[in-house]
């Protein structure tokens, strides 16, 4: 994988878990949101991005900088982005 590649990826899956955490915790604000965050990363963010990582990997660095331009400032994670797709990631638990 090259250099270029890899961090657009790496970029990627940390802005989709950022979305995916944003917004868990403020569904969950005030039933211990920050709680269930703090487990989820605990039980599922290293699955998450090994995950992500090896799936992304078969995307060209322009679909790739596509994919980041979706996911900032959308509130979306690679889920939801990737919707649709032919190709079907293997995500983390969901966050309850």
């Amino acid at each position: 994988m090259s250099r270029i590649k890899n961090d657009l990826i790496g970029e990627i899956i940390r802005v989709s878990q950022t979305n995916l955490l944003g917004r868990k915790q403020s569904q969950a604000d005030g039933s211990g949101g920050e709680d269930g965050v703090i487990g989820w990363i605990k039980n599922n963010a290293a699955n998450y991005r090994e995950s992500f990582m090896v799936s992304l990997d078969a995307f060209s660095a322009k679909e790739l900088g596509d994919i980041l331009g979706k996911l900032t400032g959308s509130g979306k994670d690679l889920n939801q982005v990737l919707e649709g797709c032919t190709w079907t990631p293997v995500g983390a638990k969901p966050l309850h």
